[in-house]
């Protein structure tokens, strides 16, 4: 969809060290038709560094500044933009130490399907960065989200994409396009990988979390399936069962590690309840990495978090309700989504809870995994309009203050305290699976 045609302009530059006037024909577009990625492309006489500054016509404090452009012929991508809205700017050239007349740019309008986004509560005092939601629809886009609640970058996708989308340590985005794809783009969209598990031979699909480890390896979570006689839990005989599994691979494709729960787990002895054949057995919704590189997995039909060996699968612990951790019953948690380990090393989640316990959680425990205690060390229960029996996340964004994402009716994002106390809200016209906090990925980004 065509947000704007490229638009020319016909500006003098005159750089104050220079003795001369730099004449140049700036020209306007939107890098893969994107509303707040407008592209500044012009010529400079002579071969030299120059970048652009721009701030917004209300408000000249709030200024940012482009990459460094080297050469003669200069294309420069703005971000951090907000849509339909007036921007100066300057074009300011190092090797001579000049800086242009000021001009201006008007940033399109957002797609007429984009997330809608109504703002709540905001007090953008209440914390410092954006947050990444994913918008599942037809129209499927990954959005960042300002602390004014204003939408600030996106990238849209041409079709309907899966649940596993992250922000990553390198400033990328990674994410599942469908359940045989993996794909990840930078911070102007430009896509820098796209593995095809389909064309590769890997038969697994993915599903709810992909991720890179430390060796920018990638992690995925992954359904199987195997024929089984599941008579004497609600099913049939000689049926296909699905079971989650790990999967890592290189960027190239190479499978190198799979692990599935059907190598440790027997459903027809340790299943407890009635197998449904739409879903995966146990039900995974999340996958993370410990500090010793062992890989942390949550059941949420189990009510459990397994720590599984990164080298020979085994299963190291289990944590939660018939687990291997001495813990209080009152801090069992239910059909529990989006596991991390927070900057204090204490494993976080969101307890979604049932009909029994509808409030959700938001949970975080010390592991003593010598002494095998699983201390409390967050609890707050969240208020109704919070909770949610599926999906959802929890963050620290900071001591003390948590970022809780909902999605049991379109989507809400909240910032609470540990009081349950709501500090700022947004909603959503659409849901999202998870909300991540990022500080800010603009900074520094060439």
């Amino acid at each position: 969809m065509k947000n704007s045609l490229p638009i020319l302009f016909s500006f003098v530059l005159f750089f104050s060290g220079c003795s001369q006037y730099d004449k140049i024909l700036p020209e306007l577009s939107f890098k893969n038709d994107n509303a707040l990625l407008p592209t500044i492309t012009f010529k400079t006489s002579k071969v030299g560094d120059v970048y652009i500054e721009y701030w917004p016509d209300d408000n000249s404090n709030r200024r940012q500044r482009s990459k460094v452009s080297n050469g003669q012929n200069h294309s420069l991508t703005l971000f951090n933009l907000k849509p339909s809205t007036k921007y100066n700017y300057v074009v300011r050239n190092i090797s001579v130490n000049s800086t242009s007349e000021e001009f201006s740019f008007m940033t399109s309008a957002l797609p007429a399907e984009m997330l809608k986004v109504e703002k709540v509560l905001i007090d953008s005092a209440q914390f410092d960065g954006y947050v990444l939601v994913r918008m599942l629809s037809e129209f499927s886009a990954d959005v960042l989200i300002d602390k004014e609640g204003d939408i600030v970058w996106y990238n849209a996708y041409d079709t309907i994409v899966r649940r596993s989308f992250i922000w990553t340590q390198k400033n990328t985005l990674l994410s599942g396009y469908d359940t045989a794809r993996i794909v990840e783009y930078d911070i102007y969209n430009n896509k820098i990988l796209d593995i095809d598990l389909g064309k590769i031979g890997v038969g697994n699909s993915i599903h709810h979390e992909v991720i890179f480890n430390d060796q920018d390896e990638v992690v995925a979570l992954t359904l199987d399936s195997m024929k089984m006689d599941l008579r004497k839990i609600g099913g049939n005989e000689d049926q296909y069962i699905r079971a989650d599994g790990i999967i890592r691979f290189d960027k190239k494709g190479k499978k190198l590690w799979e692990w599935n729960l059907l190598d440790v787990y027997d459903p027809i002895v340790e299943f407890k309840g009635t197998y449904n054949p739409k879903q995966s057995l146990g039900h995974a919704n999340s996958l993370t990495i410990d500090t010793d590189g062992h890989y942390l997995i949550s059941f949420r039909d189990f009510d459990q978090i397994w720590k599984v060996n990164s080298e020979d699968g085994a299963v190291i612990w289990k944590l939660g309700k018939d687990g291997d951790f001495n813990m209080d019953m009152n801090n069992y948690f239910i059909a529990q989504h989006s596991i991390y380990f927070n900057t204090l090393g204490e494993l976080v989640l969101f307890d979604n809870g049932n009909k029994e316990r509808p409030n959700s959680r938001v949970l975080s425990f010390r592991l003593d995994d010598k002494a095998m205690n699983a201390n409390i060390s967050t609890h707050i229960s969240l208020p109704t309009e919070l909770s949610a029996s599926k999906m959802c996340s929890a963050e620290m964004i900071e001591e003390g203050k948590y970022l809780v994402c909902n999605s049991s009716n379109k989507g809400t994002i909240a910032i609470v305290n540990e009081r349950a106390e709501i500090l700022w809200r947004v909603d959503l016209s659409h849901p999202s699976y998870r909300a991540y906090y990022l500080k800010n990925p603009f900074e520094g980004v060439q």
